[in-house]
């Protein structure tokens, strides 16, 4: 007992109001993703109550432009009455609110606590995925030891995380976070441990039939072995991952979903130049979020949500008017990752942002699972984590 008492004293006791509430907020984006939505505007209001949101906006270099681009956004998408994009431009403020807040809080203690949750969370969604697949498997009939997966996304486990390629992204940020702990771990039994949550992430990522998901690991997990000089492991992960690929290219039936991946390319390509008319039609201000889903029909296009690309998406939604004030404003976090190189400051880290970055660029070749509340926060966690050896003083 005294133990665990030490440990939940060195683990939990010591943080401030707003850490806590920090941690609550990433506690809920483990859960269905209208709790996360509520989560943050909670703290929207206790920012207003406690008088602190002015401090938390202009505290931030550039903080203003976050609450800017929201309200531009909101205009075009009542201009063209895109109702639902304009509620999601309201969400984009609360999160936005979030991660200014998430900044001007964020130390190392909070930010490694932060980690370790995110991993041991995984593996509860790891738990709760495999019951989703045992219910549906059970439901079509199939065994489950034979991992079977079907094509309709409401036949593939998204664990609570919404939609399958959702949790394809966050088992990709999950699986760097577990080796960016493996990085710093002392002791054996926590490389294990670690270890065992990569491997329990990468079984529910092949149930849930990502095939995008797969594509950013032929890169990021060498790489963020060999931005921290550990050469000889990142050449031998880069040898095991050619054998893997060249067995599933060999063997095509052992991957879920691979043996009609030409077809689905295909109907991508249909949507990728459905999304380049619909840029060109409105190419300063886009029509807001969803703006594929406005257009698709009168184009010719095939349905979609959105156009299943991180290049084409957010040109289509805000114009480039609106991604330029995206970088204007993620210039200083830019800077921000740079120096922890440069200037030798946590090598770790700076792999850590380094390959999301990379995940989210490749995963985003085919899909646009950024785009989500719970993607998007935990993704921008990480991106402003260099923000914690930041010495401005905010008041």
């Amino acid at each position: 007992m005294e133990s665990v008492k030490a440990f939940c004293e060195r683990k939990l006791l010591g943080y401030s109001v707003d850490q806590y509430i920090i941690m609550f907020v990433v506690f809920t984006i483990f859960l269905p993703h209208y709790f996360s939505l509520a989560a943050m505007v909670g703290v929207v209001i206790y920012l207003v109550y406690t008088k602190q949101l002015k401090k938390v906006i202009l505290g931030t270099p550039r903080g203003y432009w976050a609450l800017i681009f929201g309200g531009m956004s909101m205009a075009v998408s009542l201009y063209y009455q895109n109702y639902r994009g304009f509620m999601q431009c309201v969400g984009i403020v609360f999160v936005a609110v979030f991660i200014l807040y998430y900044r001007r809080y964020i130390d190392e203690r909070l930010f490694t606590f932060i980690v370790d949750t995110c991993c041991l969370l995984s593996l509860c969604c790891f738990v709760w995925g495999l019951m989703e697949y045992a219910s549906i498997v059970d439901r079509l009939g199939y065994p489950f030891d034979e991992l079977i997966v079907e094509d309709s996304p409401v036949n593939r486990i998204n664990s609570t995380f919404y939609n399958a390629n959702y949790y394809g992204m966050m088992i990709q940020f999950l699986v760097l976070m577990c080796i960016y702990k493996i990085l710093h771990a002392k002791t054996i039994h926590r490389v294990v441990f670690y270890v065992v949550t990569i491997f329990c992430n990468l079984f529910v990522l092949y149930l849930s039939g990502c095939r995008a998901g797969w594509l950013s690991f032929l890169v990021t997990i060498p790489l963020i072995f060999y931005i921290n000089r550990r050469k000889k492991t990142s050449l031998f992960l880069v040898l095991m991952i050619a054998l893997v690929v060249v067995i599933v290219l060999l063997n095509p039936e052992i991957f879920p979903r691979f043996d009609n991946i030409i077809r689905y390319f295909f109907n991508r390509t249909n949507i990728w130049m459905t999304a380049v008319k619909g840029i060109m039609e409105k190419p300063l201000f886009g029509r807001g979020p969803s703006a594929y889903l406005m257009i698709y029909e009168s184009l010719g296009g095939r349905k979609a949500f959105h156009s299943h690309s991180v290049y084409l998406d957010p040109l289509l939604s805000f114009g480039i008017v609106g991604v330029g004030m995206i970088c204007y404003f993620a210039w200083p976090v830019v800077k921000e990752i740079y120096q922890l190189y440069s200037r030798k400051i946590n090598r770790e880290l700076f792999g850590l942002i380094i390959c999301s970055i990379l995940a989210v660029l490749i995963h985003g070749i085919f899909d646009y699972t950024v785009f989500w509340i719970q993607t998007g926060t935990i993704f921008l966690l990480i991106l402003n984590s260099g923000s914690m050896y930041k010495n401005n003083s905010y008041d």
